[in-house]
């Protein structure tokens, strides 16, 4: 588990492949952040741009004066202080941070494609020893046992409303929440009208209901239980007629889910997050196919390595979200732009 500097001479003319694939025998099978950092070659051939998207390790170009090499690494970076956080961020689950950058480097354009690789390795790293780590140290709250409902499906003329009501746990997304969310969106599938999602209480979603990670009854099963209700394959399907109002909290799943949808409006007061790092793990939500998709994968390992939520402005300036307006005329605004297309 270690981060590593390397001279990006080693890439130059036909002896880069080659290096490349030294390197590679040299990490033997530990997760490992490589930054190519120092003068950068003008001759980094094509075999050898190739070959780095086989690197099984998270590489960083630092300050790499070539755009067209730079995204051929993971991250790309000029700044100091940036590469540190990107070092921190690595090393509080490196095996996790390795997973995600692996995935994200090939995750395919098919949206059921993606979304079952990122199942799967979410699966697998269930199994990690990061993920396990998080678990025995005590950091899980309980598990919520009220029986109040957990989405309201309502209707606003043609406008179909399908409200997160859990605003006491900030809406965070446990087993039932996810069936009933599931439910009431499939009840809307069948129609045509446009769908608003929006929450009750200081915040949109959370993110998942951590008192219950760690408590299915085996990674292999929960696997194929979210393949098959599968909350983020359904909001893809529904995206053309979704619209997402969000406020607070917006994270893991609270940004995911809502990032498939064709417009998204935040409040001024949103704020967004990917803190799956911090337990060893990736996104689980779909945000590997979704967020990827708004922002881009450089952007997406960037969340996961800081971990720290950015604001609305970012957010839209990202293209994580559509629009931005004042927390007291979100919801007008959402049925302005739902009401329009009736």
């Amino acid at each position: 588990m270690a981060a590593v500097t390397v001279d990006p001479q080693l890439l130059a003319g036909p002896s880069g492949r080659p290096a490349l694939e030294a390197l590679i025998d040299e990490l033997e099978g530990r997760p490992t952040l490589v930054c190519f950092d120092g003068a950068w070659p003008s001759d980094v051939g094509s075999d050898t741009r190739s070959a780095l998207r086989h690197l099984p390790a998270l590489s960083v170009a630092v300050r790499c004066p070539d755009p067209a090499l730079a995204i051929a690494f993971d991250l790309a970076t000029a700044d100091a202080d940036a590469l540190q956080e990107l070092r921190d961020g690595f090393e509080r689950a490196p095996y996790a941070a390795v997973t995600a950058a692996l995935l994200l480097r090939s995750s395919p354009d098919d949206t059921w494609a993606g979304l079952v690789a990122e199942s799967s390795a979410y699966s697998l790293l269930q199994s990690g020893p990061e993920f396990r780590r998080w678990l025995a140290s005590g950091c899980r709250p309980p598990a919520a046992d009220d029986d109040r409902p957990r989405v309201q499906l309502e209707r606003r003329g043609k406008v179909g409303e399908v409200v997160l009501s859990r605003g006491s746990r900030h809406n965070a997304l446990d087993v039932r929440t996810r069936d009933e969310l599931h439910a009431r969106l499939r009840e809307l599938a069948s129609g045509s009208g446009p769908i608003v999602l929006r929450a009750e209480g200081p915040s949109f979603c959370a993110g998942g209901d951590l008192g219950e990670f760690g408590t299915a009854a085996g990674p292999v099963q929960a696997h194929i239980v979210r393949v098959t209700r599968s909350l983020a394959l359904l909001m893809s399907e529904l995206a053309p007629r979704v619209v997402v109002a969000l406020h607070g909290a917006c994270i893991g799943a609270g940004i995911e889910l809502p990032a498939f949808a064709t417009r998204t409006v935040a409040a001024d007061d949103a704020r967004f997050a990917l803190p799956e790092l911090t337990l060893g793990l990736l996104p689980g939500a779909g945000g590997t196919v979704s967020v990827r998709r708004r922002v881009g994968p450089a952007r997406l390992l960037e969340l996961l390595l800081s971990g720290e939520p950015i604001d609305a402005a970012t957010a839209q300036g990202w293209g994580l979200v559509d629009e931005v307006v004042p927390r007291d005329q979100l919801l007008d605004r959402v049925y302005e732009i739902a009401e329009a297309r009736t």
